[in-house]
């Protein structure tokens, strides 16, 4: 772990049983924040997207990926980075295939993405190795057991105020970007 004064980076291994002390690092290291730390809320939610970041990174990736938390004055971007595959997605409406860097996509064009496990979720592509994932209607869930499993995207989504995708053409590195304002 390589910490400097604003920004914390975070080596996940490609095996590891238990991430709680990933989660830990990732909390300590905003605690002092008052807007995030003095608000339950907000802190659970920066909690859970740590958790499905890393979830995401022991399901997908082969080799080594990283956490990246950066803090400022008015937000807190969370990177998680890995070679793993890249984001493979399909549009509802047409059942065209896609995988960035796109070739054929118009830019600024909102698709009704279908996922994994035939999960929907509304984007927009912003260039040829970036995508948004666009806020979801708002999901009031009445039971912990309405909470979607296998989704950890529309849960980060739903907890943060934007999510992106971008793929790095020279590195052929995977970013997942969130942001939390503050």
């Amino acid at each position: 772990m390589v910490l400097k004064a604003e920004k914390l980076t975070v080596s996940i291994p490609s095996q590891i049983n238990e991430y709680r002390l990933f989660i830990e690092r990732s909390c300590d290291f905003v605690r002092n924040i008052s807007a995030l730390s003095n608000d339950f809320s907000k802190m659970a939610k920066f909690k859970l997207v740590i958790m499905e970041l890393l979830t995401n990174a022991m399901k997908h990736c082969r080799k080594e990926s990283y956490l990246v938390i950066e803090k400022s004055f008015s937000e807190i971007i969370v990177k998680k980075i890995d070679n793993g595959p890249r984001f493979l997605f399909a549009d509802f409406h047409t059942n065209k295939q896609y995988i960035l860097p796109f070739t054929d996509a118009e830019f600024d064009m909102e698709i009704n993405a279908l996922l994994a496990n035939n999960n929907k979720m509304n984007l927009r592509v912003n260039n040829k190795n970036s995508i948004e994932f666009l806020a979801p209607e708002e999901i009031v869930y009445h039971s912990i057991f309405e909470i979607p499993e296998h989704f950890g995207l529309l849960i980060i989504r739903q907890c943060v105020d934007s999510l992106y995708y971008h793929y790095d053409e020279g590195t052929k590195e995977n970013i997942f970007e969130v942001t939390f304002k503050l």
